[in-house]
C-alpha cells in the first residue's frame, strides 16, 4: 500500500513539476511586446516599424499591431477573420512578402484578441459598428502615416466587414482584396454540409458520416447558439477533408501553439482573451452575417477589387464568392483562382499570392 502512495505521490509531483515549467515557459514566450525586423545579419532594420499601440476608437480603446521594413511604403489595413479571431501570427509568417512591400496594421477588432474587454456593450456589436470603428482607424492611419489613401484586404469574416467598408468610404482607400470571400453565408454553409458529407461517404469512413447525419443543418433563423453547436463538429470535419483553413494538414493544435508559443506580441492575458473574443463576437455577429446576402446588397464598389479564393474552400466556399464577383461592378477587377488552396491561399500558396499582392494588386 505504502508503494502505491509512493508511486501516486512521484507521479503527482512529476505532473506538477511539467504544468509549472509549461506556464514558466509560456509566461516567458508572452511579454506583450513587439518583435523587431531583423536584417540579414540580425541588426535592426533602421527603416522599420514594428509597435503595438491602442487608439480611442467609437467608444472603446482598440488595438493596432504595425509593422513593415519601411515605414514609408504604402499602408496595408488587414482585417481578420472570425468575426473575432485575430490573425496576426498567421500573416506575420516568414513565407509572406506583405511586409516589404507595406507598413501592415493588424487591426484587433472590437472584442477580439486585444481589443477584448469584459464590459464591451453588446448592443454596440453590431455589423454597422464595425464599419464605423473601421473608418476611424483609417482615419487615424492617414493622419499618422500622412498618406491619402489605404490599401484594404480582409480575409474571412473579413472581407465581409471589408466589402462593406470599402462600400461606404471609398475615398479612403486604394484597392480592396477579399480573401476566402464571404458573399452568401448561409448558402455558403449548406454547400459546406454537403460537400463534407460527400467526402465522408468517399473515403467510407462510417463514424464521420454517422456523426454529420446526425447533425440538423439549422434553418435561416436558427438561434446563434443552434448554429454554433452545428458548426464546432462539421468544421472539425471540414478542415479534416481539406476544405477549411488549410488544404492539406489542418491541425487545430498547431493553430494553438503558433498563438501560445510563437506570439511574443501577445500577453497570457491577451492569449486567453482570444477564445473569449472569438465566442462573444460570433455570438453577437453571426446572424446579421447569415442574414446578409452581398450579391443583392452590394452590386458595386467604386474601386479596384481582387478576390483572392481557393478551389477547395469550403468555409467560404468558391461558388457564392464568384457569383459575388461576376455581378459586382468596379472600375477594375480581378478573380484569383488558386487551384491548389482551401480557405487560406496565403498559407496553402504563398508565392502565389506574394506575386498576385507584388504584381496586381500593389501596382
Amino acid at each position: 500500500m505504502q508503494k502505491i502512495k509512493n508511486l501516486f505521490l512521484a507521479l503527482f509531483s512529476i505532473i506538477l513539476l511539467l504544468t509549472l515549467v509549461t506556464l514558466f515557459y509560456i509566461w516567458i514566450k508572452s511579454p506583450g511586446t513587439p518583435e523587431r525586423i531583423l536584417d540579414e545579419h540580425g541588426n535592426k532594420l533602421s527603416n522599420s516599424i514594428s509597435e503595438i499601440i491602442k487608439i480611442p476608437v467609437n467608444g472603446i480603446d482598440q488595438h493596432l499591431i504595425i509593422r513593415g521594413q519601411n515605414v514609408n511604403k504604402p499602408i496595408l489595413l488587414l482585417l481578420h477573420g472570425g468575426p473575432g479571431s485575430p490573425e496576426f501570427p498567421f500573416f506575420k509568417d516568414k513565407d509572406l512578402n506583405l511586409e516589404e512591400l507595406f507598413v501592415v496594421v493588424h487591426w484587433e477588432q472590437r472584442g477580439a484578441g486585444k481589443s477584448y474587454y469584459d464590459n464591451i456593450p453588446k448592443e454596440s456589436m453590431t455589423i454597422q459598428q464595425f464599419v464605423d470603428d473601421g473608418a476611424v482607424v483609417t482615419e487615424y492611419l492617414r493622419s499618422r502615416f500622412k498618406q491619402e489613401k489605404v490599401y484594404l484586404m480582409g480575409h474571412s469574416w473579413g472581407s465581409f466587414l471589408g466589402v462593406l467598408l470599402a462600400h461606404q468610404h471609398p475615398n479612403l482607400f486604394h484597392s480592396y482584396t477579399g480573401i476566402g470571400q464571404v458573399a452568401h453565408q448561409y448558402l455558403g454553409e449548406r454547400l459546406s454540409y454537403e460537400w463534407v458529407k460527400a467526402q465522408a461517404a468517399k473515403a467510407n469512413n462510417t463514424a464521420d458520416l454517422a456523426l454529420l447525419t446526425d447533425l440538423t443543418f439549422p434553418d435561416s433563423l436558427a438561434s446563434n447558439k443552434t448554429w454554433i453547436d452545428f458548426i464546432i463538429p462539421e468544421r472539425d470535419l471540414v478542415n479534416k477533408y481539406g476544405g477549411g483553413m488549410k488544404r492539406k494538414d489542418a491541425d487545430m493544435m498547431a493553430v494553438y501553439k503558433t498563438y501560445i508559443f510563437d506570439t511574443p506580441e501577445y500577453t497570457i492575458s491577451d492569449k486567453l482573451n482570444i477564445m473569449k473574443g472569438a465566442t462573444f463576437s460570433i455570438e453577437h455577429l453571426w446572424d446579421d452575417v447569415l442574414q446578409t446576402n452581398l450579391s443583392v446588397a452590394v452590386d458595386s464598389l467604386a474601386i479596384p477589387v481582387h478576390i483572392m479564393q481557393g478551389v477547395h474552400d469550403y468555409q467560404t466556399p468558391y461558388a457564392p464568392a464568384k457569383a459575388f464577383f461576376d455581378q459586382l461592378k468596379a472600375p477594375q477587377k480581378r478573380f484569383h483562382r488558386f487551384d491548389n488552396s482551401a480557405h487560406s491561399p496565403f498559407v496553402d500558396e504563398p508565392a502565389k499570392f506574394n506575386s498576385i499582392v507584388k504584381e496586381k494588386i500593389l501596382k
